[in-house]
């Protein structure tokens, strides 16, 4: 009995590490987001696009350390999306924004299915 104890606290310990160690990743690639846009155009946009695919990533596997499935973060976002563009004012580009995201996630989704 005490082995099994042992082994669940040993998994709940490493789950803790993991996230920690996602948290601080994803905190340093804000960083470096946040340090790159400071510098303004002398830093080259495929670092913008490196560092912004990180923190995406980073938030997927934090989502499924904390029992979050990889569908059901998607589903939420598309529905945040779509609640966003009904509260959004008509005449901003803001809605756009959103209506493009919407679709991009939408047309992702559909690639993945086939």
């Amino acid at each position: 009995m005490k082995v099994v104890q042992y082994d669940r606290d040993f998994d709940i310990t490493k789950t803790i590490k993991i996230i920690e160690w996602l948290k601080a990743q994803l905190l340093a690639d804000v960083s470096q987001l946040f340090s790159g846009m400071v510098e303004g155009p002398s830093r080259r946009s495929d670092e913008h696009i490196d560092t912004l695919a990180n923190m995406i990533i980073l938030i997927y596997l934090l989502g499924k350390k904390l029992g979050v499935s990889y569908d059901a973060l998607d589903v939420k976002v598309l529905n945040k999306l779509k609640l966003g563009m009904l509260e959004s004012d008509n005449t901003t580009d803001w809605l756009a924004d959103l209506a493009m995201l919407s679709r991009h996630l939408d047309k992702t989704r559909d690639l993945d299915r086939r």
